[in-house]
């Protein structure tokens, strides 16, 4: 007989041998049961009750969670802990569900990775320890099989819940940089573009500006502002060579922006360099170390005073005025609301034409901002308790609201048509009463 075709005979045997021996000890892969008795709970723990965590990972330092009014790091390192992120490993842990019940007695635990476990989770909640003991993936990768210490149940659980419990201590620090009470805040100041930026809450709880000088506030890009700091991250890897390359890029990294942010726990601040290849680099003072964070934040601090600047010329927003009135090219035009009814020279007008006028007004924004405004009066606009004071020169158009100094310069476009619109108002049409159709 061909020597080559025993060899070959003998590996095909071998290569059997080792899937029957595989499927004979870990059993196929099979879809997740629909019963609860095919895959039972592993344990249930009042959530409310469980007060520390410890993951130990093959290889890695313990990672240990304690709890007190938040959840922290107590080691390897003390640090505060990402509340989310620990939220969600703990309602895993309130009710431990398998994937399927694999073996009742199981004597060998050592084909399925448990002799020696890649995970293993300790949690201590309702006067009790609980340890939970995960092992290799099944066949499928699509699960893992694990065990309870000290019992002789073999179970398998999702590949989804081996990874939740597969996490160092950099996965769940608090990864905030700036960790403010966005509802208390009291201050924001910003420095970016050579100046300073110094933003406060009014009566209305809106925001304005503040310093270099008082101004009205784009209220949305403020809070966008706000919202990119409260968002602030760092980010962080298992990459210990490159974290150490760090604070040397960041010192010669170019400065996007410093801000400060202040609410009822005191003042907190960020510095945000941009490094090579659009790396962004944060250093807080509410956080030991220097980190690469993003691009948004970055982004969001690079503003400079007229970002923050409100543009539009009337504050009145979606409110329904009762008052509306223009006056241009010697020609005045009033509307009061009574009732339901838009009149004007007591007349009932079209409600849908004044709401035109009124849309229109409420566009009316500026393409720029200057320090005065020359040039004669060009036209006066009043809704409700806000006037508007435009004047002309050349192809330039300026407006001020009545009673403040800043100067919004105007697109002539954006003006088009507002004096036609309130000199063509239509009356408004009489109701036919319905005992006389036919």
């Amino acid at each position: 007989m061909d020597p080559r075709r025993l060899i070959f005979g003998a590996v095909a045997l071998l290569a059997l041998t080792g899937i029957y021996y595989w499927s004979d000890k870990k059993g196929t892969d099979k879809d997740k049961p629909a019963n609860a008795e095919d895959a039972p709970k592993i344990w249930e723990i009042p959530q409310d009750q469980i007060t520390s965590i410890e993951l130990k990972r093959m290889g890695a330092d313990p990672v240990k969670l304690e709890k007190s009014s938040t959840w922290t790091i107590q080691s390897p390192i003390k640090l505060n802990a990402d509340q989310d992120a620990v939220s969600g490993i703990v309602s895993t842990l309130a009710v431990l569900n398998s994937d399927r019940l694999v073996d009742e007695k199981s004597a060998d635990v050592k084909p399925y990775g448990l002799a020696e476990p890649l995970i293993t989770v300790v949690v201590r909640g309702g006067g009790k320890t609980h340890t939970l003991l995960v092992g290799d993936n099944s066949p499928s990768g699509s699960a893992a099989y694990a065990k309870v210490d000290g019992e002789t149940k073999l179970y398998t659980i999702a590949s989804s819940t081996k990874t939740m419990f597969d996490k160092s201590w950099r996965d769940l620090r608090d990864k905030r940089l700036l960790p403010f009470d966005s509802e208390k805040l009291t201050r924001v100041e910003l420095t970016a573009k050579g100046t300073t930026i110094e933003f406060g809450k009014n009566n209305a709880n809106a925001w304005t500006i503040l310093k270099p000088q008082a101004l009205r506030a784009d209220n949305f890009a403020a809070e966008e502002l706000v919202r990119k700091l409260k968002d602030a991250k760092m980010e962080v890897t298992n990459d210990t060579e490159a974290e150490a390359a760090i604070p040397a890029q960041f010192v010669s990294a170019a400065v996007v922006g410093t801000a400060k942010v202040t609410d009822q726990k005191g003042t907190m601040q960020i510095e945000v360099r941009k490094g090579k290849d659009n790396v962004y680099f944060a250093k807080s003072s509410a956080v030991e170390g220097v980190f690469k964070t993003t691009a948004e934040l970055g982004e969001g601090l690079g503003k400079g005073l007229d970002d923050f600047r409100n543009k539009k010329l009337f504050d009145f927003g979606f409110t329904q005025p009762d008052r509306v009135e223009v006056k241009q090219d010697g020609s005045a035009y009033l509307f009061t609301k009574s009732g339901t009814d838009w009149k004007r020279d007591g007349k009932t007008v079209d409600a849908g034409s004044v709401q035109q006028l009124v849309d229109r007004l409420r566009e009316l924004a500026a393409a720029k901002f200057a320090n005065s405004a020359a040039g004669a009066i060009f036209a006066e606009y009043t809704v409700g308790n806000e006037k508007v004071i435009l004047t002309k020169q050349g192809d330039t158009y300026a407006a001020r609201r009545a009673n403040e100094a800043e100067v919004y310069i105007l697109d002539a476009k954006a003006l088009t048509g507002i004096k036609d619109l309130a000199a063509n108002a239509k009356e408004a049409t009489a109701a036919v009463p319905a005992s006389s159709k036919k």
